[in-house]
C-alpha cells in the first residue's frame, strides 16, 4: 500500500506538561494519535481537554504497570504496588517474572488491571483505536498474549508491534541517545519480542514500520527524515512531546521517569512536530481509527 503514517505521541494525561504538550504538537504539529494514560497524575484534565479541543485527535490506552497508582483496587492487585500504594515495577522486574518465570498469580493480576485501564477509558467516553505500553511492558510474553485477547474481545483494532526501521537512518550525530542512553540494547531487545510476537497475533493489526525503539525521547532528530521518505506501508512514529516546567514536581512514584517528564529533550519533540507540520504536506498522515475505517491492515 502507499507509504501512510501516524505519528502516536505516548503519556498523553500522565503529567501536566506531557497533556499539554501533546495537545500543541496535535493542534500545531503533526500528531494524529496519542495514548492516554489511566494512571497518570493529569489523566481527568487530559480527558477533558481532548473532548473539548482535539475531535480529531486518535485516541489509545498507554497500559501502564510502572508509573501513578493501580485503576484497581489495591486489594485485587498487592503484586502491582509498593508500600506507597505506586505501580511497582520497572521493565526489567517484569520481563523476569511475567516473562521468563511466568508467574500466574502476577500475570492474573496484571490482566485485572489492564481490563480496569481500559474500563477507565471506556467509562469516560473513550473509544480506543490502539493499544501499546508504557515502557513497552505490553511485548513482554504472557503480558502480551493478556493484551492482545483484551484487544481483540473489545474490538480495538491496532496493536503496537511495528518493525524497528530506526537503524537504516542512524547517523553519527545519533550517537549520545542511542550508544549513552542504552538505545542499541533497548532496541535490540523489543525488536526481538516484536519479531516473536508478531505470528502469535494474526487477529489484531499492526503497522509495518515502527519509529523508533532506538531513539525513544529523541525522534525530534530522525521525524523529517522519515515524513520526507516514508516506507512503503503503515508507519507508526512514536514521539514524547511536552512542556518540561509544567511536568516538574508531578508524583508518579517513579523517580526516572519525573526527571525524564522535565527533561528538554520533551521541548525538542514538541518542537520537531510543529516544524514539520509544513514538511509533511505530502505525506499521508492519519490515526489508527482512521485506517481501521479503512480497511488497512498493515503487514
Amino acid at each position: 500500500m502507499p507509504a501512510t503514517v501516524v505519528v502516536n505521541a505516548d503519556d498523553l494525561g500522565l503529567s501536566r506538561g506531557a497533556t499539554l504538550g501533546v495537545i500543541r504538537a496535535h493542534r500545531e504539529g503533526v500528531v494524529t494519535s496519542a495514548s492516554l494514560t489511566p494512571t497518570g497524575a493529569d489523566y481527568p484534565y487530559a480527558v477533558d481537554r481532548c473532548r473539548s479541543d482535539c475531535p480529531d485527535l486518535g485516541l489509545g490506552l498507554h497500559f501502564t504497570l510502572s508509573a501513578g497508582r493501580p485503576v484497581s483496587p489495591v486489594e485485587r492487585v498487592p503484586l502491582l504496588v509498593d508500600d506507597r500504594g505506586y505501580m511497582r515495577f520497572a521493565f526489567g522486574s517484569l520481563f523476569h517474572w511475567a516473562g521468563l518465570r511466568r508467574r500466574q498469580d502476577l500475570l492474573e493480576q496484571i490482566g485485572i488491571e489492564l481490563e480496569a485501564q481500559l474500563q477507565r477509558l471506556l467509562a469516560d467516553g473513550v473509544e480506543p483505536d490502539h493499544i501499546d505500553s508504557e515502557r513497552h511492558v505490553h511485548l513482554i510474553p504472557g503480558i502480551f498474549d493478556k493484551v492482545v485477547a483484551l484487544a481483540v474481545h473489545h474490538g480495538i483494532p491496532f496493536v503496537r508491534m511495528g518493525r524497528e526501521i530506526g537503524w537504516r537512518m542512524l547517523r553519527l550525530r545519533h550517537f549520545d541517545p542511542v550508544v549513552l542512553r542504552g538505545g542499541v540494547v533497548k532496541s535490540t531487545l523489543l525488536a526481538s519480542l516484536t519479531r516473536r510476537n508478531r505470528p502469535a497475533a494474526s487477529n489484531v493489526r499492526a503497522c509495518d514500520h515502527f519509529a523508533s525503539y532506538l531513539l525513544s525521547g529523541r525522534l525530534d532528530l530522525m521525524l523529517p527524515e522519515i515524513l520526507r521518505a516514508p516506507p512503503d506501508g503503515v508507519t507508526e512514529i512514536m514521539v514524547h512531546p511536552g512542556i518540561p516546567e509544567e511536568s516538574r514536581g508531578v508524583r508518579l512514584g517513579n523517580a526516572g521517569l519525573e526527571r525524564y517528564l522535565g527533561r528538554e529533550d520533551r521541548r525538542r519533540e514538541l518542537n520537531a512536530c510543529i516544524r514539520a507540520r509544513e514538511r509533511a504536506s505530502r505525506t499521508k498522515l492519519c490515526s489508527f481509527g482512521a485506517l481501521a475505517a479503512m480497511g488497512e491492515r498493515g503487514g
